[in-house]
């Protein structure tokens, strides 16, 4: 029973929903078998749920055990959970109850009620913030009712159909432009050669109207030329003014599409050594924080929370990482929470050059993810070099290179560790009174095809 599709659907559901639930299967208007409600109440009980018969025993107790009985109620049980997930759905929608109200209230000729829904349906839509393809899809859905009923009155009216046809193009442009930009991103990534249609259709009608003034549209608009022109900054510098201007205006699907574009396209420009990136890199992390952009569920990613760090300490902000660690430590994922803070706070003091405080958090932490696990073998690495403290570096050192060994699935990660390793056990090695010595060693290190920590290295030659 644990892989059923029936247990993969009620394990996924929360606290409240299963209380929800519950109640719903509890409804004679939802549900008049009590043996199905039953056999709910069985399956969240231990030592009940993978075993069959106990299972159809709690369901209709005293009757004789019926597989095929039971793979029926199972089933029963299932559509009603899908029906529960719809309704759950359909009522956390903002503007779902008030639509098909309007709707059932046309459709029944309710002329007092369907004013009454409809003004109050357009009210609230104009009330909420959104402003993407999914107001549109809305305001259409309203505009169409409207005009449905107004032609029965007024049939030589055609200025319903004119917001009709002026809110469809609001929408296809809003909804395409996304589309464009998931595609040029996506393209970059994979080196693919496809296109989409009308590219060149959305650009001469971009010319036609004040489109521009609409936030969903001019958002992914200069979103999409930054991805097209990375070159420019002209158009990184539009979309970051728009679109941290109108971040409100977007869903929480679109806004991490967004700031994932953004924050991509700032670490492509740090990666080809324009540095000052990293600054606006962090005014998109500061403005998702403030706006809870960045959390899914009141959850804070912990690859988002490594991130962050790393720009804060490249930008030198100490004291507002500082901040940012403590104060979103609980907002991380459980699982993680406890090596991601100590990992984070050592990376802060370390670049702080408080190394007895970074080893202190590295030594009292159980990393459990081995790249995790590395990357601390990586700062303590640091820390003794930076320490001279050349005997306990050489022995980190061997119990570095046996674990990367040892440990399976590293990928191009293994040979990344091994030559970092390698290269720091040559600079202990090195005589430095030997210009041509030192040389060659440089030379190689600046050749060498897979080596992520090269900067690092490359300093130690500037530091002796």
């Amino acid at each position: 029973m644990g892989g059923t599709k029936i247990n993969q659907t009620l394990n996924a559901l929360n606290k409240v929903e299963k209380s929800r639930f519950i109640k719903f299967l509890q409804s004679p208007y939802f549900n008049q078998r009590q043996d199905v409600l039953q056999l709910y109440q069985a399956i969240g009980l231990e030592n009940v749920s993978d075993d069959k018969e106990s299972l159809y025993a709690r369901a209709c107790p005293g009757a004789p055990f019926d597989p095929q009985k039971l793979r029926l109620l199972l089933s029963y049980l299932q559509k009603l959970a899908d029906q529960f997930l719809a309704l759950e759905q359909w009522m956390a929608t903002p503007g779902a109850q008030e639509s098909a109200l309007v709707q059932a209230s046309r459709q029944k000729g309710l002329e007092r009620h369907f004013q009454d829904a409809l003004q109050l349906a357009q009210h609230r839509l104009s009330q909420q913030p959104l402003r993407n393809s999914e107001y549109y899809i809305r305001q259409g859905m309203l505009l169409w009712e409207e005009a449905r009923y107004a032609s029965l009155r007024h049939p030589e009216d055609e200025s319903y159909l004119i917001a009709l046809s002026d809110n469809a193009d609001l929408l296809w442009l809003s909804q395409k432009l996304r589309y464009l930009c998931l595609h040029t991103a996506y393209s970059a990534r994979f080196r693919t050669s496809g296109s989409l249609g009308l590219r060149e259709t959305v650009e001469a009608v971009l010319q036609q109207a004040d489109y521009m003034a609409v936030p969903a549209i001019s958002t992914w608009y200069y979103c999409l030329k930054m991805l097209e022109s990375p070159e420019s900054a002209g158009y990184f510098a539009r979309f970051k003014q728009q679109f941290l201007a109108q971040s409100q205006a977007f869903d929480p699907d679109e806004l991490r599409d967004l700031y994932l574009f953004a924050v991509n396209y700032c670490i492509r420009r740090v990666n080809e050594g324009q540095t000052t990136f990293f600054h606006d890199i962090m005014d998109f992390y500061k403005e998702g924080l403030t706006q809870g952009h960045l959390l899914d569920k009141g959850v804070l990613s912990h690859f988002t929370y490594y991130n962050i760090v790393a720009a804060g300490l490249h930008t030198r902000e100490y004291e507002w990482v500082e901040h940012f660690i403590q104060r979103y430590r609980n907002a991380l994922e459980r699982s993680y929470r406890d090596s991601a803070y100590s990992f984070n706070r050592a990376r802060l003091e370390f670049a702080r050059k408080r190394y007895d405080d970074a080893l202190a958090l590295l030594q009292n932490a159980n990393y459990h993810d081995p790249l995790l696990n590395m990357a601390a073998k990586t700062m303590a690495l640091k820390i003794y070099y930076a320490l001279d403290e050349y005997e306990v570096l050489h022995a980190h050192l061997e119990a570095f290179i046996i674990y990367i060994r040892r440990k399976p699935g590293l990928g191009y990660h293994r040979n990344n560790y091994l030559n970092l390793a390698r290269y720091t056990q040559k600079l202990i090695a090195l005589n430095w009174n030997d210009k041509a010595e030192v040389s060659a060693m440089r030379q190689k290190i600046e050749n060498e095809a897979v080596l992520t920590e090269r900067e690092w290295l490359l300093e130690q030659f500037a530091r002796s």
